[in-house]
C-alpha cells in the first residue's frame, strides 16, 4: 500500500496538463511547504496556477527541495508550448512526454539514456533554448562567448556540446548562476529553483538581461577633473591607488574610510564616484561628494538631476561599519535582521522639461504620466551594477523602480515600507517611507557575499 501511495504521489506531482487555451475555473493553488516569505513563492505560485499547469504538487505539498527530473522537465517545456496531451490509461505518462519532445525536437535521440534521473542545469538550458521558438518566439539569440566566459567562473567545466545554449540562457537571462559567480552546469535544479527558471522562460519581463555598461572616464580623466575642479571637491583630500582619502572642515587631515567591515569599499567609492561624475558631466548635472566622520565614518556621494537645487537625486552613502535604519528600527523594531553597509535615497529621477513635455498638469492622473527618464535611470542602473554586480544590481534597481513609480502613483502621505531579501538578489533591504522622518525613497542594504 505504501509502494502505491508513493506511486501515486510522483504521478500526481507530474501530470495534470490542460489542453491548450483551457483556463482554470478552481481557486489559486497554495502549498503547506512553500511559505509566503519563501524566496521561491511567486515562481511556485506562478506555475502552479498557470493555464496549462506546468508544475503541481501532491497532497497538498510542491516538494521545493526535490530535484527535477528529464522527464519532468520535457514534460514542462511541451506544456508551456501549448500542446495538450491525454495520456492513454496503458502508457507510462513519461514516455508520452519523451515522445512528444523528440518529435518536437525539444530533445534528439540518443541525448538521455536514462529520463527519470535529475537533469542538469546545461542540460535544461539546451531544453530552454530549443523549445523557445514555440514558446515566446526568440530564436537566432547573439551572445558574446568571450564575454560570457569571463562573467562565469566555471565555464570550462560546461560540457562542449551544451556550451552555446548556456550561453544562449545566459544572455536572456533565463539561467544565469549562482551568487557565487558560477553557473554549476552540471548540478540539479531543485523544483524551486526550476520554478523561477520556468516563470522568467515565459515571463521575458522579470530576466536579468546583462547589458555592458556605458564606458565613463578612465582612472586618469577622473582624477584630472577632480584636480582642476578642486574647489568643488574639499571633501577629498587626495586621491592614491584609485583610494579616495577624506576630509571635513573640522578635520583636514586626510582621512580613508576602514575596510574591516567592507574589504571593497574603496573600489566601490572610487567606481561610483568616477561614474556619477562622468554622467554629471555628459548631462549637465552635478555631482559632489561629502564625509561623515560619525559612527565610524561614511562617504555620501550625490548626483543632482536640477542643479539649481540642493536636494539630490540619487545619493549613496558608503559605510565603514554596519548600521540599522533608525526609521524602520523605530516604527518597525526587529524586523530587520542585518546591519547595512549602503544606504540609497532616491528623489526625482526626471527634468522638468521631461515631464512638462508630456503634458504634465497637477490635476491629472500620475499614472498616464513616465515618472522616470531613461538617462537617469540608467546612471541609477550603472551605479547598482558596480555595488551588487550585473545580475543582482539589475535586480535591486528593479526593486527601487518599482517602489519609485509606487509612490507617485499613490499617496505620498501614506506609509510604505519593505524589509527583507531583494527578490533575485542576495541582499537584505531595510526601507522605510514615513513622512517627515523619510521625505524620499531610502533603502539600507546589506552587502552580497559575492557580486554577481
Amino acid at each position: 500500500m505504501k509502494k502505491f501511495l508513493a506511486f501515486l504521489s510522483t504521478v500526481i506531482m507530474v501530470l495534470a496538463v490542460l489542453p491548450s487555451g483551457m483556463s482554470r475555473s478552481h481557486a489559486a493553488v497554495s502549498f503547506n511547504d512553500v511559505p509566503r516569505d519563501a524566496w521561491y513563492y511567486e515562481h511556485v505560485q506562478y506555475v502552479a496556477n498557470h493555464p496549462r499547469e506546468l508544475m503541481v504538487g501532491y497532497a497538498g505539498n510542491f516538494g521545493p527541495l526535490d530535484n527535477l527530473t528529464v522527464e519532468q522537465f520535457i514534460k514542462i517545456a511541451v506544456a508551456a508550448a501549448g500542446k495538450g496531451v491525454v495520456v492513454p490509461s496503458d502508457k507510462y505518462w513519461g514516455d508520452v512526454y519523451v515522445s512528444i519532445g523528440l518529435e518536437l525536437g525539444f530533445v534528439q535521440p540518443g541525448e538521455f539514456t536514462d529520463y527519470k534521473r535529475p537533469i542538469t542545469r546545461a542540460e535544461m538550458a539546451r531544453i530552454i533554448i530549443r523549445s523557445l521558438p514555440m514558446i515566446t518566439g526568440e530564436k537566432d539569440i547573439p551572445y558574446n562567448e568571450n564575454e560570457i566566459r569571463s562573467r562565469i567562473a566555471d565555464y570550462d567545466g560546461i560540457p562542449v556540446n551544451l556550451r552555446e545554449y548556456v550561453c544562449k540562457a545566459y544572455q536572456l537571462g533565463i539561467l544565469v548562476g549562482g551568487t557565487d559567480g558560477k553557473f554549476n552546469p552540471n548540478g540539479n535544479l531543485t523544483r524551486a529553483s526550476a520554478a523561477a527558471v520556468i516563470h522568467k522562460m515565459l515571463e521575458p519581463g522579470l530576466r536579468t538581461i546583462y547589458t555592458p555598461p556605458e564606458e565613463v572616464w578612465s582612472d586618469e580623466e577622473f582624477e584630472a577633473y577632480i584636480r582642476e575642479n578642486a574647489e568643488d571637491f574639499y571633501a577629498i583630500a587626495k586621491i592614491e591607488d584609485r583610494k579616495i582619502y577624506l576630509r571635513t572642515a573640522d578635520k583636514p587631515t586626510p582621512t580613508l574610510l576602514s575596510d574591516k567591515y567592507n574589504p571593497d569599499i574603496h573600489e566601490l567609492l572610487y567606481e561610483c564616484a568616477k561614474t556619477m561624475a562622468y554622467y554629471a558631466q555628459k548631462n549637465g548635472n552635478a555631482f559632489s561628494i561629502a564625509y561623515s566622520d560619525f559612527f565610524g565614518g561614511s562617504a555620501i556621494l550625490y548626483y543632482y538631476v536640477d542643479n539649481k537645487t540642493t536636494h539630490p537625486s540619487i545619493k549613496i552613502e558608503f559605510y565603514a561599519e554596519p548600521r540599522m535604519n533608525y526609521v524602520a528600527e523605530r516604527y518597525a523594531p526587529g524586523e530587520q535582521k542585518n546591519p547595512a553597509l549602503y544606504s540609497w535615497t532616491l528623489s526625482a529621477l526626471y527634468d522638468d522639461d521631461y515631464l512638462l513635455g508630456q503634458g504634465w498638469e497637477p490635476d491629472k492622473d500620475r499614472k498616464k504620466f513616465s515618472w522616470i527618464q531613461d538617462k537617469y535611470a540608467k546612471v541609477l542602473l550603472h551605479l547598482s551594477n558596480i555595488v551588487y554586480g550585473p545580475s543582482q544590481g539589475k535586480a535591486f534597481y528593479d526593486f527601487m523602480i518599482e517602489h519609485q513609480l509606487h509612490a507617485y502613483y499613490t499617496d505620498f502621505s501614506k506609509d510604505d515600507k519593505y524589509i527583507g531579501k531583494v527578490p533575485n538578489a542576495n541582499i537584505e533591504v531595510a526601507y522605510y517611507f514615513k513622512v517627515p522622518e523619510a521625505m524620499d525613497k531610502w533603502f539600507w542594504t546589506t552587502k552580497p557575499e559575492v557580486r554577481k
